[in-house]
């Protein structure tokens, strides 16, 4: 989602940017989920072990849930968000999680679920008006 001519963030425009982000990967729209990183962008996934620079996050994630037998589906909690100043802002939310066929490196398939997920993302407003990703931090709780 472009908002062009926008020259201040604000919370509106970063809650619609999280929902497009889980639209994105639940419609498994590979064109798109590149484009919501920044080219500097980091994330550390949900079961990664160090980060990784956003586009090659979004490349893995292609390959592993943009199968076509692959459904992925998401629920997301309420989204809080911090204002950083008139060009960033911090998003932090939960969010319920579930991938079935997801692809591995060893050529098989795996159900991936996350009931008590977090994720925090730090949006950031690039000179065009769109908002990129330039952190991303997903997590999931143990509930056991």
């Amino acid at each position: 989602m472009y908002f062009l001519g926008v020259t201040k963030i604000t919370a509106e425009q970063v809650r619609a940017e999280v929902k497009r982000f889980w639209t994105v990967m639940s419609s498994k729209r590979a064109d798109q989920l590149a484009e919501v990183y920044a080219h500097e962008s980091t994330v550390f996934s949900s079961s990664g072990a160090r980060p990784e620079p956003g586009r090659l996050a979004a490349a893995r994630r292609q390959r592993e849930y943009f199968q076509p037998l692959t459904t992925v589906t998401t629920t997301l909690g309420m989204i809080e968000v911090v204002l950083l100043g008139e060009s960033a802002a911090v998003a932090s939310y939960t969010f319920q999680f579930h991938a079935s066929k997801v692809a591995t490196a060893a050529g098989g398939t795996v159900e991936e679920i996350i009931e008590h997920g977090r994720g925090t993302q730090v949006f950031q407003l690039e000179p065009d008006g769109s908002l990129r990703i330039v952190h991303e931090h997903l997590s999931s709780v143990d509930k056991s």
